[in-house]
């Protein structure tokens, strides 16, 4: 089979190839929670061996993680490795913002217990951050943080989940919340 180049494949190939180089570039994230030496370790091994990923760097001492990034696919599983161990902050690349990952909360709920997933609770720091980040949540009335499990349990009365989640977020750290998954309902045991 004979492959002609013709103007019409030129110019695909060009805005193809034009749009693969775009994607690359530094990704840079200012505002995340690194209150130690341990915070700076865990999001150096957050973005180590991620694919088309380099260059990344942790700066404690002004709070900004960094990485270059080959394409969008290595933005966004940098941005997704960052949040899974538990670090939030403001991304861009390229000039443009990068979201985090969705938390899993819906708009306009409210309500007397809300536990937060997911949460970067390496040392007692980390941890007085985050109970800093929510105490002024309205209607809290207490905080349970388990470093362990890195939640922390909002408690009180009224308590907005979108506003519990925005207040660690601006502290850098990031949360998601799980919906309880429905019961299985149980089976009728089979006839023989």
């Amino acid at each position: 089979m004979l492959h002609r180049f013709t103007p019409l494949f030129a110019a695909v190939f060009l805005v193809i190839s034009s749009t693969a180089t775009a994607v690359a570039g530094q990704v840079t994230i200012k505002g995340t929670h690194l209150c130690c030496g341990a915070c700076q370790t865990r999001a150096e091994k957050a973005l180590a061996g991620i694919p088309g990923l380099t260059k990344p760097s942790v700066d404690r001492n002004s709070k900004v993680i960094s990485f270059m990034a080959a394409n969008t696919k290595a933005v966004t599983a940098g941005i997704a490795s960052l949040a899974k161990s538990g670090f939030y902050g403001a991304a861009i690349h390229e000039k443009k913002p990068v979201p985090f990952p969705a938390t899993g909360a819906k708009k306009n709920v409210r309500g007397e217990t809300h536990t937060l997933r997911g949460v970067h609770l390496c040392c007692d720091a980390c941890v007085v951050g985050a109970q800093k980040a929510v105490e002024t949540v309205a209607g809290l009335q207490a905080i349970e943080i388990d470093r362990k499990l890195r939640t922390v349990k909002l408690i009180g009365k009224e308590i907005s989940l979108a506003e519990s989640i925005k207040a660690l977020q601006k502290a850098g750290f990031y949360a998601h919340v799980r919906t309880p998954k429905k019961p299985k309902s149980p089976k009728s045991p089979k006839k023989k």
